[in-house]
């Protein structure tokens, strides 16, 4: 059997880690979703060709995930010519559904657009914020709940034995 001592500074050794290892990770996956929005912005607001993109063809994903098991994540795929008519990419990719579900015609052509240089994707000029605001909210809302479990464990496990059995 190992003293409450021994016990407690494990219950601080795993609380620490756990609290590192929820900032890591919170880090990479706001990381991940701030290059590519800084990306969208860039592209968006000067270093992008402003043009319009014809949609042709819907490309849906079926969410298969525990909270995401009918949800439908829905990309068109199409033409981009920019305003001058120098640059025209055929199979250009906006990752946006337009409004449209799964079998919908295609929507009228999306006016301003950009693409980004060397290449396929097109965003619209909304496009930037969205995605870190969501990420940021899911990072949160996930943290939250991971340091409340892990402050529940801290407790239970920096009791001493005799208390936890009185419950």
């Amino acid at each position: 059997m190992t003293s409450p001592e021994v016990r407690l500074v494990g219950a601080r050794v795993g609380l620490v880690a756990g609290l590192v290892a929820i900032a890591l990770f919170a880090v990479g996956v706001l990381t991940m979703v701030a290059v590519g929005s800084v990306d969208a912005y860039r592209v968006t607001h000067g270093s992008g060709v402003e043009g319009v993109f014809t949609p042709e063809r819907q490309h849906c994903i079926q969410g298969h995930g525990r909270r995401s098991w009918h949800s439908e994540r829905c990309t068109w795929r199409g033409t981009f010519t920019a305003d001058d008519g120098s640059v025209v990419v055929v199979d250009a990719l906006l990752r946006d559904d337009l409004g449209t579900r799964r079998g919908d015609h295609p929507p009228s052509s999306v006016s301003p657009a950009y693409l980004a240089i060397d290449t396929d994707v097109v965003h619209r000029p909304d496009d930037w914020w969205d995605l870190p605001l969501i990420a940021a909210l899911a990072v949160v809302l996930a943290g939250t709940v991971l340091v409340l479990r892990l402050l529940r464990w801290y407790r239970k496990t920096s009791r001493p034995a005799e208390s936890r059995h009185q419950r």
